[in-house]
């Protein structure tokens, strides 16, 4: 039955890997080069799963993983998305339309050239082109802005989750061996020795005592008994009454 579920899970395994290299990584990849929003779709949801499943917060390094994130979205997703490109539209629209393609060229299987082109085409038909160096710039702080508050939201919605699952109890054999027993025993047995060896008032401090008591000093008597004994104060007061 053993042999069963190691081939059984060598199988299962192998099925993963064939459909997710075979078609979903494929997909994947095509989704990223050609469709806008994929790209900033997944982007986000990577960051949010790093996030999430790794409790970062302010306070423990967020603020790296955002740079992090922000460094590479700037390059991998320079021309972003019609929704991400509504703010950078709306700065350059003093001057004209803002005009911003990506080409993707595949020279060999597996080879890829992608190339913004950012443009302003003005109300006259003059069309005006710009540095990629602007792009990359208003890319890198938005994803900063974006990745901020995504970040301080999944941090505080995780903060408020249990820390770690509760540890399952577990039957712990309690019994005694017979030569710790007798550990136990001469353990338990030396501190009963200890404690009452305090007890008892030796003998040539009992005559000192009584000698006071005669005298009707009754507190020196007494603090002389808790000097050489562990007795409470009303239990030394009888002590020295009942002398």
């Amino acid at each position: 039955m053993k042999n069963v579920k190691i081939l059984l899970g060598v199988f299962g395994f192998a099925a993963v890997m064939v459909v997710l290299f075979g078609w979903g990584l494929p997909v994947v990849f095509q989704l990223f080069l050609h469709n806008d929003y994929a790209r900033s779709v997944i982007l986000l949801v990577v960051f949010s799963l790093v996030v999430f499943g790794k409790r970062w917060n302010w306070s423990n390094g967020l603020v790296y993983i955002i740079a992090l994130f922000s460094f590479f979205g700037m390059f991998i997703d320079s021309a972003g998305n019609p929704v991400y490109n509504k703010p950078l539209e709306w700065i350059v629209s003093s001057i004209g339309q803002l005009q911003l393609n990506q080409d993707v060229n595949n020279y060999a299987p597996g080879q890829y050239v992608i190339s913004d082109n950012l443009a302003i085409l003005k109300p006259g038909g003059e069309m005006v082109t710009l540095s990629t160096v602007w792009l990359y710039l208003y890319r890198l702080a938005q994803y900063m802005v974006l990745y901020s508050i995504i970040g301080t939201l999944l941090s505080a919605i995780r903060g408020k989750g249990p820390e770690r699952l509760p540890l399952t109890s577990t039957s712990v054999d309690e019994t005694l061996t017979p030569h710790m027993e007798q550990r136990v025993a001469a353990e338990l047995k030396r501190r009963e020795a200890a404690s009452t060896s305090r007890k008892v008032v030796p003998e040539e401090i009992q005559e000192h005592v009584r000698q006071l008591k005669k005298d009707g000093q009754l507190i020196p008597a007494i603090k002389l008994v808790r000097q050489h004994t562990d007795m409470p104060l009303g239990e030394a007061k009888r002590y020295v009454e009942e002398m």
